[in-house]
């Protein structure tokens, strides 16, 4: 019983990891400031 729960726990962490993961990926492109790390992106991306 003890690592069924345990195992939820973990899946529960990393569902929760990976959203969080995913939903900050685009982040930086988000806002309409001008910085060198978006900067550099775009130029990549070119």
């Amino acid at each position: 019983m003890a690592t069924l729960v345990i195992t939820l726990i973990i899946a529960v962490a990393v569902f929760y990891g990976l959203r969080s993961f995913i939903k900050g990926k685009g982040s930086c492109g988000d806002c309409n400031c001008s910085c060198p790390v978006k900067n550099e992106m775009h130029k990549a991306k070119k």
